[in-house]
């Protein structure tokens, strides 16, 4: 069977890795194309965790958020947002035809589609509805982050859609319980027996021999203790937060590096740096940029910090954290209670506005290492247990199934 998974991503990240786990431990040897946006940040890093044999093709369609951007950009940022909403509707039906086409070229059986929010990208949605068309059989809409509900003028295009979408998926897929309800804040799929949710899990990476240089690279001595905070600098990740919470961590303990791991825009990363800037203790916090093998800085992590604020559906840094043992300080946002568990088991959770209980939390586990040790050990069970890397392959594989 050969089955087309169809994105657009506009950010490096979650749902490269998501589409790499699926890949990898797909049950039995199905063939893949993973058909994408051509100006995907994360294009290359995706192409470099996919087994070699995956084929990956790319579209550059009108809709392309990125695409748009790039004729857009020199306008202010309510007019390209204003502009953005009404091309949708208009370029649709050119874009669906497009994707047509570019789905009966690849010749496959079955496909996934996998969307970022919802309504996220327009190519995800459009594809699943060209599929139907063109085959009369149906797919999978996967969606990764929370939907929004209907907006003002555009309803009426919005409904549409969605009802089309509805109709040609047998499954409507989101990564934790809490996000795949939350789409029933649109009416169309508010009574629909079509929602459900698979967790995430990682792809099935060695964990043996990591050799990692990182406290020799920066001059850190064996006992310093190092601080992950992984995510794009997007407001809804929490970065403001943290570094407010870091004041007191600081104060409370010297041998302490924060590493920040991820990317933002020109303007995000300025205004966080500049942020930083203005502690006494900036120079114990480095930047690092994307990096898409983040082994050697886990393997050497004593705490993990997940500061978000808003949309976050289910923290796969959670269980990237879980799979090296290192304990968790996270935010009560979104999915993360599903993700982590039960509080001061893998780790601590506060709510989003607390930013005393989140420092507090940081300085109990520098404090108390048996404790910190013993978190790690659960996440590490616990990950086993429910984030196992062919759980997610054989659930979607039984979806799928439905579908021949």
């Amino acid at each position: 069977m050969k089955i087309v998974i169809f994105t657009e991503n506009n950010k490096g990240g979650g749902m490269d890795t998501f589409i790499a786990s699926l890949v990898k431990n797909w049950p039995n040897k199905d063939k893949f194309i993973v058909i994408c946006n051509h100006n995907h940040p994360g294009l290359n890093y995706l192409k470099d965790i996919l087994p070699k044999n995956v084929e990956v093709k790319t579209h550059l369609l009108p809709l392309n958020w990125s695409f748009l951007s790039s004729f857009l950009r020199y306008l202010p940022m309510i007019i390209q947002r204003m502009a953005r909403q009404i091309l949708r509707p208009l370029l649709a039906p050119y874009q669906y035809m497009k994707i047509k086409k570019i789905l009966k070229k690849s010749k496959a059986d079955q496909l996934i589609s996998v969307n970022g929010g919802y309504p996220g990208g327009e190519t995800c949605r459009l594809a699943n509805i060209a599929w139907f068309s063109l085959y009369k059989k149906k797919s999978i809409h996967n969606f990764h982050n929370y939907p929004v509900n209907y907006r003002a003028i555009f309803a009426p295009y919005e409904l549409l859609i969605d009802r089309k979408l509805n109709n040609s998926c047998s499954d409507i897929v989101s990564v934790s319980s809490d996000c795949a309800e939350s789409i029933r804040v649109r009416s169309v799929f508010k009574n629909s027996e079509k929602i459900s949710f698979i967790y995430n899990s990682l792809y099935n990476k060695s964990k043996n021999n990591i050799t990692s240089n990182v406290k020799q690279t920066f001059g850190l001595t064996h006992d310093n203790k190092i601080i992950l905070m992984i995510g794009t600098f997007e407001p809804r990740k929490g970065h403001k937060y943290l570094i407010d919470a870091m004041e007191a961590v600081f104060q409370a303990h010297r041998d302490i590096t924060l590493f920040i791991i991820g990317s933002g825009t020109p303007k995000e990363t300025a205004d966080l740096k500049l942020l930083i800037s203005k502690f006494k203790w900036n120079h114990k916090v480095h930047f690092t940029g994307f990096i898409p093998d983040i082994s050697e800085y886990m393997s050497v992590a004593d705490i993990v910090v997940i500061p978000s604020q808003e949309h976050e559906s289910f923290g796969l840094t959670a269980i990237e954290a879980m799979s090296y043992a290192v304990p968790i300080v996270s935010t009560n946002v979104g999915g993360l209670p599903e993700t982590i568990g039960e509080n001061g088991y893998c780790g601590f959770r506060t709510d989003k506005k607390d930013i005393r209980g989140f420092s507090k939390n940081i300085i109990c586990l520098i404090k108390d290492t048996s404790l910190a040790k013993k978190m790690g050990q659960n996440g590490l069970i616990r990950v086993n247990k429910l984030f196992a890397p062919g759980r997610m392959a054989r659930e979607y594989q039984a979806l799928l199934q439905k579908n021949i």
